[in-house]
């Protein structure tokens, strides 16, 4: 697919209210905030884990949980302390926090620990735990799956809280599997190896397989700074799992034009702002 004939597709599924995004680490850098790798390397530093060239994925998780294993202090204070100490909760919101909800998806799903959005969400329930979904009465819910910074011990950052989620997040788990059916999801924020990609990506890529409507399913979309020269198999990896990737190398020059007026210090964050921004524009 084109460039636009991705907009028009996103476009058309805000216009339906089948639009779901998903926030990743590289919205909340824009505020300031470390990325979930810049997280896991502090802990890796704290454990003196050897950080030789780039972390293989399930060492994301993986470091975490080591630390966790070896802090003896009372309740895992200091495992918590660590992750507080990186995530402020006076950290103020960015452009791509306003328009992310300014673009009115049906819901907004998010991995990050701030609250960021939390701030500027206004017209979304917030959910930050299965209970929260059975009180909910909103139409709009930005949806914290991996917890929140107030609440650092219910946090999904170690490899016990992931192998254990389809049971701690059981009504989460389902509410999103379900939109899957009907709605069509856009990742903003991660990067191609990430744990939290993957995953929701195989959630695609097995409804699709069992529903046996692979080839007819609608399109997911992934706006992604992870391809450079050489990477055209992570492409055709995410386009076979039913992923349409949106390279932020690789935009029109109209596009790249308008992301250099926006007022964000990272290029990658001025990039996904007019990307994003075209969808809004081309809505109807």
């Amino acid at each position: 697919m084109t460039f636009y004939e991705m907009i028009e597709d996103l476009a058309l599924a805000l216009e339906r209210e089948k639009l779901v995004i998903f926030v990743g680490a590289g919205v909340s850098k824009n505020s300031g905030l470390p990325t979930w790798g810049q997280m896991v390397q502090a802990f890796a530093e704290r454990i003196g884990y050897p950080m030789k060239g780039r972390l293989a994925t399930e060492e994301y998780i993986r470091i975490p949980q080591y630390h966790y294993c070896l802090d003896e202090s009372e309740g895992h204070a200091d495992y918590h302390a660590l992750i507080r100490s990186m995530i402020p909760e006076d950290a103020k919101p960015n452009l791509l926090d306003e328009l992310i909800v300014s673009l009115g998806p049906k819901h907004i799903v998010t991995t990050n620990f701030d609250t960021l959005l939390d701030q500027v969400a206004e017209g979304y329930q917030i959910i930050r735990e299965d209970k929260d979904l059975l009180t909910g009465i909103s139409v709009h819910y930005l949806l914290k799956l991996h917890g929140d910074i107030c609440r650092p011990e219910k946090l999904v950052f170690k490899e016990d809280d992931y192998l254990q989620y389809p049971e701690t997040h059981r009504l989460m788990e389902t509410f999103l599997k379900s939109l899957l059916i009907d709605h069509v999801f856009l990742f903003v924020g991660y990067s191609l190896n990430d744990y939290n990609l993957k995953t929701f990506v195989s959630w695609i890529d097995y409804i699709a397989k069992e529903m046996q409507v692979k080839q007819e399913m609608h399109r997911n979309y992934f706006i992604s700074s992870s391809l450079h020269a050489g990477k055209g198999y992570l492409r055709r990896y995410y386009e076979e799992k039913g992923l349409e990737v949106i390279d932020l190398h690789q935009l029109p020059q109209e596009i790249d034009q308008a992301a250099d007026r926006v007022p964000l210090s990272d290029v990658l964050g001025r990039k996904t702002y007019a990307v994003l921004q075209s969808i809004q524009g081309t809505a109807r």
